[in-house]
């Protein structure tokens, strides 16, 4: 049967990876010469929106006799928790978000004693910003994102990088860490965890949209408890960073036993 895989494999690796990066540098460049001051949401926002339309233009023009890209992605959407168990993949997200909430309280901790230098919010700071860019940002970081993310890393990059090392093991730590990478310092770590996780997700439920909804899950949460100011409210509070810190050891401990014991030997 055909399914989005054979849509994502027949893409090629060279094309999306040179659109992507012309448009970054197109994107860094006409604000230079115009003397305009994108920012870093609007960049993104554009970047993705863009490779969007690009992922879209170039799957839905791939023709397989038996099913359309559409009719493709209706099967993969209808059967997406079928094979994938919503438990696992919100204690997935839970476990990130935990483990980068401690990552973040340790760095706070070590910049407050002057060992490094760190000062970035833990969800973000929503504090001051209006309602067009709470919308903009929704946009980009909980639905563009994900989408996007997830058909490079996963769909792409994984997928080629265990068919040309034959060696699933290598595939998923390496499209893992560039993953990581992408994100911030306080985040990387995190990320390259989450990227593990949500890779063994797609080798086991051979649908992207599993990871792509892992991901709208995690930055939806993320997003939420930003909005809430949670940041402001436990800042302060040593018991309940003590309590985050302990549950992000606990939970982890579980996870990456998980993944161990989880680990997948092939990709199909």
């Amino acid at each position: 049967m055909i399914r989005l895989n054979d849509f994502l494999d027949r893409l090629s690796i060279i094309k999306v990876l040179s659109f992507f990066l012309f448009l970054i540098l197109v994107l860094t460049l006409i604000p230079m010469i115009l003397h305009l001051n994108m920012g870093n949401l609007v960049f993104k926002f554009i970047l993705y929106g863009i490779m969007l339309i690009f992922f879209a233009y170039k799957l839905n023009g791939i023709d397989f006799d038996e099913i359309s890209f559409k009719d493709a992605l209706r099967n993969e959407y209808d059967s997406i928790f079928k094979v994938s168990d919503i438990y696992h993949i919100s204690f997935i997200v839970i476990s990130n978000i935990l483990f980068v909430s401690a990552i973040y309280f340790v760095l706070k901790y070590l910049s407050s004693l002057s060992i490094i230098g760190f000062d970035s919010p833990l969800f973000g700071d929503f504090s001051s910003v209006s309602a067009l860019i709470l919308v903009l940002y929704f946009i980009t970081v909980v639905i563009l994102s994900p989408i996007i993310e997830e058909l490079l890393f996963r769909g792409i990059f994984l997928r080629r990088f265990n068919k040309e090392l034959d060696n699933l093991t290598l595939a998923i730590l390496i499209s893992s860490v560039l993953f990581g990478i992408c994100h911030n310092f306080g985040g990387i770590l995190g990320a390259i965890l989450f990227g593990i996780c949500v890779s063994i997700l797609y080798v086991k439920s051979k649908n992207i949209l599993v990871p792509i909804f892992a991901h709208f899950l995690n930055n939806l949460l993320s997003f939420l408890l930003g909005v809430g100011g949670i940041e402001r409210l436990i800042q302060s509070n040593s018991i309940v960073i003590i309590l985050i810190i302990i549950l992000a050891i606990v939970s982890n401990f579980i996870l990456f036993k998980a993944i161990f014991s989880e680990w997948p030997k092939k990709m199909e």
